[in-house]
């Protein structure tokens, strides 16, 4: 029996607010009240990967290029990310939270969803804890603030959490549904993105209230599938969580922005090269082959991209990784400078490939083995692969969207940071 049948409430969703820049300024006391922009790499060229309420108040948003962001603010003070420190504070605030409430899921670095039992669901006691979750978290860093959103499932928590920033507390509960959406922006509802709202629009659907009214099969049509119905019972406070995702991930991938010393062919390779190998480590440590390799290089001023991939045998040999994303890379335009990257290791297995002859590990396995056993006791790039010496301290492992990484991930011999 659900021990939460018959309230209203069922979830918690806390987010933290401005999470990258208060942490900066919760380390930082001189950037407190001050407008500052958390950015990758030292360059105009970039763009801010988070601002702080003051940036936003000169309308300053996270994506902004530097140089555009620098005309709406010239104070704007940017500061370089440190994304082991942000995952570091991730910790001590579920730490924090899980003092009032247990975390169900961290959703990424500054999202907690808290599933709700027995008489937490009710409004009063739910919003008690709410409070105790606020106080817990200020004592983490007298900066950092969270809003909080209550609601009967978790969609609707996260959508109450983003009614009242900063340092909100909004409880949607499910007799006033779905009326009490009707003032939301399309937009504001998870998984209607630019390409989703226009497919919504196509449909004749123009505000939160026509979403709201539509007929069950209806949504399902403009979702193209079961996604439309679910949302359809969510937006009614039906609580289920989606199917859980497989435990293969189909592919495991690394994205990176070059800074201006990398912008050249040679320096360029080099880093696509220590983003495959950091990419294969992590398949290697999920026990997972790879049937492909992945590589797309974007360039500088320039519109198009080179795109290209291989097909492998089920692999996780580094160095038959590497060979095959030296002769991706050496196909790609030499003149023009490069500019961002994506690897991606596809295609993956948890099978190894099938063997014809029984044999035991050749010695470049144990090799293999031996450096993965290093670089997880003693830090990553303890022991490396020399075709990434020049740039062993760039790519460093960053915060990816959804849960962080463990901090071991962070522990890297070459890190500046170290």
């Amino acid at each position: 029996m659900d021990a939460r049948a018959g309230y209203e409430l069922g979830w918690m969703f806390i987010d933290i607010n401005a999470y990258f820049a208060t942490v900066e300024q919760e380390e930082r006391p001189e950037l407190r009240g001050r407008p500052i922009g958390i950015v990758p790499v030292q360059a105009e060229s970039t763009c801010c990967i988070a601002v702080s309420y003051e940036a936003k108040a000169y309308g300053i948003r996270t994506g902004l290029r530097v140089s555009a962001a620098r005309a709406l603010c010239p104070q704007l003070e940017l500061v370089l990310a440190r994304p082991r420190l942000y995952v570091e504070y991730h910790h001590r605030i579920k730490a924090a939270i899980e003092r009032c409430v247990p975390v169900q899921q961290a959703m990424s670095c500054d999202e907690f969803a808290c599933r709700l039992m027995g008489r937490e669901c009710e409004v009063e006691r739910a919003v008690e804890i709410a409070e105790a979750v606020k106080e817990e978290i200020r004592g983490v860093g007298r900066t950092i603030r969270c809003s909080i959103g209550i609601g009967p499932n978790r969609l609707l928590a996260k959508i109450a959490g983003e009614m009242q920033k900063p340092d909100g507390l909004t409880v949607l509960e499910r007799r006033g549904l779905p009326q009490s959406l009707y003032g939301l922006e399309l937009h504001r509802i998870p998984g209607i993105g630019r390409r989703m709202e226009r497919r919504v629009h196509g449909a004749g659907v123009q505000t939160m209230e026509q979403l709201c009214a539509l007929p069950r099969d209806a949504m399902k049509r403009i979702w193209g599938g079961v996604w439309g119905d679910r949302m359809w019972l969510w937006l009614r406070g039906e609580d289920f969580l989606e199917p859980a995702p497989p435990k293969v991930p189909q592919s495991l991938m690394r994205q990176h922005i070059l800074p201006p010393n990398c912008r050249t062919y040679e320096q360029g390779r080099a880093v696509a090269i220590k983003l495959m190998h950091s990419t294969a480590r992590k398949m290697r440590m999920q026990g997972l082959w790879a049937s492909a390799i992945y590589l797309r290089v974007g360039y500088m001023g320039k519109r198009y991209a080179y795109d290209a991939h291989v097909n492998l045998v089920s692999c996780q040999d580094p160095y038959i990784l590497q060979a095959h994303m030296i002769d991706l890379w050496n196909s790609s335009p030499s003149a023009d400078r490069p500019a961002d990257l994506t690897v991606a290791l596809t295609g993956l297995t948890s099978e190894p490939p099938v063997e014809l002859f029984e044999t035991a590990p050749n010695a470049r396995s144990k090799v293999v083995s031996s450096l993965d056993a290093l670089n997880g006791r003693f830090g990553l790039n303890t022991v490396y692969f020399g075709s990434i010496h020049n740039v062993r301290k760039e790519a460093p492992t960053r915060v990816p969207f959804g849960p962080p990484p463990a901090l071991s991930e962070f522990r890297d011999t070459a890190d500046p940071e170290d």
